[in-house]
């Protein structure tokens, strides 16, 4: 990458992977947005986010990349920005209920699935949707175990929640499966998001 970062957030549009924000130094917040063309190997500067933050998540919906959350430094963000990556441009979007770090987003059904909203003092289970054409959002039900620093991942319309760490940051590794109802084979607008499963759990 041109420029050198940690907690970053990556979301892919068109076959082009998008680097977004980050640390580029301790407590110091980038704005930073690279374009990685897999195809030719080589990266392209793009416009900055409007606001610079670390530990921040993406995700695409319609084409479009959607920004939640971070740190600058550290203290939890609330922004939500929208990058078209056709016109190079961002767009401000109402803020999220509430700011955290190191949480998830997941894209599914024309949908964002956002994921553990915490920060370094605070872990979560919370989980709410966030409707980009309408910037409104849903409360669904809890992860059943609250975490912060997870990772998320969706295979058929189901979302797994993965490890993360606990109160005072003790590490675990539990696995918990959200049906969101929006299968490969189903109409998404036609179904509502439905349960948390516990896959497994090793504390």
């Amino acid at each position: 990458m041109p420029t050198k970062r940690s907690e970053l957030s990556t979301s892919v549009v068109n076959g082009k992977i998008y680097a977004i924000g980050g640390m580029i130094a301790p407590k110091t917040p980038c704005a930073t947005v690279e374009e990685y063309d897999p195809v030719t190997d080589k990266w392209t500067r793009k416009a900055d986010m409007p606001t610079a933050r670390y530990s921040l998540s993406t995700s695409v919906v319609d084409g479009k990349i959607y920004a939640f959350g971070g740190g600058d430094p550290g203290v939890p963000l609330s922004a939500i920005e929208e990058y078209d990556p056709i016109t190079d441009k961002w767009t401000k979007k109402a803020d999220m209920p509430k700011g955290g770090l190191d949480f998830g987003t997941n894209s599914v059904g024309n949908l964002v699935y956002v994921i553990g909203v915490g920060d370094a003092v605070n872990v979560s289970s919370s989980v709410e949707v966030y409707d980009p054409s309408t910037e409104t959002w849903m409360k669904k039900t809890d992860m059943l175990t609250a975490r912060v620093a997870l990772s998320t991942s969706v295979v058929n319309g189901k979302i797994y929640a993965i490890g993360g760490a606990a109160a005072n940051w003790a590490l675990i590794s539990a696995v918990e499966e959200y049906d969101t109802g929006f299968g490969s084979n189903v109409d998404a607008l036609a179904k509502l998001a439905v349960t948390w499963g516990s896959i497994r759990q090793n504390r």
